[in-house]
């Protein structure tokens, strides 16, 4: 009988070690899909990023907000530094 016992308590053992394992695995998976998420939204505001900081796009920016016009050639100072 005793081993009757012992047989059911290492079952639940076994039981209690699977359901562990199966709660670690649907953890995983949860993270795994919000890394690839989190990388999606990245890669996405990393692109907005690029658009909003390009030349073109400051340059109309200053030009219509701030008054900025581009210098020409005649205004132009170039220096030569020495080392």
């Amino acid at each position: 009988m005793l081993w009757i016992g012992a047989v059911a308590a290492l079952l639940a053992g076994v039981v209690a070690t699977n359901v562990a394992v199966l709660r670690l695995n649907m953890k995983l998976d949860s993270l795994s899909r919000e890394r690839a998420e989190l990388r999606a939204q990245t890669a996405a505001l990393s692109s907005q990023l690029s658009s909003a900081s390009s030349a073109p796009r400051v340059q109309r920016l200053a030009a219509r907000q701030l008054g900025w016009v581009q210098a020409t050639g005649a205004q132009t100072t170039y220096f030569n530094l020495r080392p």
